[in-house]
């Protein structure tokens, strides 16, 4: 597995893990600050992966065509 693929992979399972975390919160009524504060940690995680995952793209001019793309 690339760097690129599993970054994507990680994004992925933050993405489901916030989907699950606002669910709960929502039963929950919105009142449980430590799920608010869980949102708010993954959301930070999945920004960072999304720089990371964004830096490795604009350093890789080839879209395997063939061409490089400068």
């Amino acid at each position: 597995m690339t760097e690129q693929e599993e970054l994507m992979d990680n994004i992925l399972n933050v993405d489901l893990e916030i989907v699950e975390t606002v669910r709960t919160l929502q039963q929950e009524n919105w009142n449980t600050e430590a799920l608010k504060n869980q949102i708010t940690d993954l959301l930070k995680i999945h920004d960072d992966i999304v720089v990371k995952l964004r830096a490795i793209q604009s350093n890789d001019t080839s879209c395997d065509c063939g061409h490089d793309h400068c």
